[in-house]
């Protein structure tokens, strides 16, 4: 089981460890907890940071003796004493653990919540093991003691941290009061070797939620735990943390206050496409619109290596396919590229360029195909002027948020079963990852599902309502290529 160690203190208000309670039972993680403070506070202030005695603490951390976790959240710490009972734990057990670091340094209403000193030997003992920090803007100043308002400052600050030992820093931005940005809130992530921006939407009617903080920090951990890497944890702990503000109710004692509300859409995800945040490169990132599809319903989707695949498959119905040849220079390709988009105008077919967008522009191809790595060095605008339609490769959440980003043609979601076509990184998804992609994307985009799809593979993902499935050795590799793509065109009719 995917178990999450929390480490904090407890709010009557509802936000501590009783959000993050909340927030590891709606993603079914098993949590443990050490209580640092039994705080008595709300929205006036606080009355008593109830911070636990060394001994008290110490104790709960002996009693897990034995037990090991997939994360650790920390959150409020109080006072160098409690610093020092969480260094000698993780000094013993958090070696190869993810330790998510939510540094609670005041409340939301005003009121220290952890002392100087507490502060001080937490960035010397603590930071060493942390693999994220998720600290707002004015708790990152706090810290470090530097200006943190302007791009350049909060890199300088960021380099700073890392030379205490921190893995990366995910700034949140939803205290920012940044007339410019009313309708979003922009998070920002850095490490030693990349800058991104999550970027979304902000619920101007749920002013005040409390344990905002909380919950992104523990959705982190707790999708951590669940086998997701760092980056697609921090997308997916955006999404619920934005579903859970939107569905936020009011407090039932103090009608100024906002509690979290988790629920499930029909894909019986946390989140809709209105949640899950945008990835861009810069905060001002945007894109030209792309010419849609004609259909959000592909079909049978061949990806081929040669004009003469392509003159076999055309002919039996095949209306969508993908020219993919790697490896070779324009000058070597481009007598191919003219006559496959020739051929397949003449036959209305749509054909998408893999890679070669400069020739695809260049001979009116009816769309272009490009991976994620190829994002930075296309000319995308140059893209969307002539008229190409756009198809992306993504396989995983982060890819996914970058490119809702883009908003191209298509997007491909892959790898869905394990492939020997190339070289993959990544898990293989599964049919039911599509289903909940198809609930989240498929009224927008159309979508297509790549990767080790069989003829009975390619059955079960008919059901899950995508619209295409892309198929290579199925087709390239069967014994009898017609009878292999006469039987798929059956059962996926163009």
């Amino acid at each position: 089981m995917s178990k999450v160690l929390l480490i904090g203190g407890t709010d009557p208000s509802g936000a501590g460890l009783q959000t993050d309670w909340k927030v590891t039972n709606t993603l079914e993680v098993t949590a443990h907890s050490v209580v640092t403070a039994v705080t008595a506070q709300n929205n006036a202030g606080v009355q008593s940071d109830g911070v636990l005695p060394y001994a008290q603490v110490q104790a709960q951390f002996d009693a897990l003796k034995g037990r090991t976790f997939s994360a650790i959240k920390i959150g409020m710490l109080g006072n160098e004493q409690v610093v020092k009972a969480v260094a000698n734990y993780l000094k013993k057990h958090a070696e190869k653990t993810p330790v998510i670091l939510d540094p609670v340094l005041a409340a939301s209403s005003g009121g220290k919540l952890l002392n100087y000193a507490g502060q001080r030997l937490m960035l010397s003992t603590l930071m060493p093991y942390v693999t994220l920090l998720t600290p707002n803007l004015d708790e990152i100043a706090s810290l470090s003691n530097l200006p943190c308002q302007s791009p350049e400052e909060i890199q300088d600050v960021t380099h700073t941290l890392f030379e205490l030992g921190i893995k990366s820093v995910l700034i949140k931005g939803g205290h920012t009061n940044n007339t410019d940005q009313q309708e979003t809130c922009i998070d920002t992530f850095i490490s030693p070797s990349s800058t991104f921006y999550l970027v979304g939407n902000r619920w101007p009617d749920k002013t005040n939620v409390r344990g905002t903080g909380c919950v992104l920090a523990t959705a982190i951990a707790s999708y951590l735990a669940l086998g997701h890497s760092l980056i697609d944890a921090i997308v997916l702990a955006k999404a619920l943390a934005s579903q859970g503000i939107k569905h936020a109710v009011v407090c039932d004692i103090d009608e100024k206050s906002h509690h979290f509300r988790f629920t499930k859409n029909s894909s019986g995800s946390n989140f809709s496409l209105t949640h899950l945040p945008q990835l861009r490169l810069n905060p001002q990132e945007n894109y030209p619109n792309f010419t849609p599809c004609d259909t959000q319903t592909l079909g049978i989707y061949p990806v081929i290596d040669s004009i003469e695949w392509l003159k076999k498959l055309v002919p039996l119905g095949i209306k969508t396919i993908q020219l993919r040849i790697k490896d070779k220079d324009d000058q070597e390709v481009e007598a191919d590229i003219i006559e496959a988009i020739s051929y397949c105008r003449e036959h209305d077919v749509r054909l998408f360029i893999n890679d070669y967008w400069q020739l695809a522009i260049k001979h009116r191809a009816y769309g272009i195909h490009l991976g994620q790595e190829d994002i930075a060095t296309a000319d995308l605008t140059a893209i969307a002027n002539a008229g190409c339609r756009l198809g992306l490769s993504t396989h995983s959440y982060a890819e996914v948020a970058r490119t809702i980003t883009i908003k191209p043609s298509y997007i491909a979601l892959g790898p869905i079963f394990a492939t020997t076509s190339k070289v993959m990184p990544w898990i293989p998804q599964g049919v039911d990852a599509v289903a909940q992609w198809v609930k989240l994307l498929g009224e927008n985009y159309p979508l297509v599902a790549i990767g080790g799809i069989s003829f009975d593979r390619a059955k079960a993902l008919k059901k899950t309502g995508v619209g295409s499935v892309a198929m290579i050795s199925a087709i390239t590799e069967a014994p009898n290529y017609k009878k292999a793509t006469l039987a798929l065109l059956a059962l996926w009719p163009a």
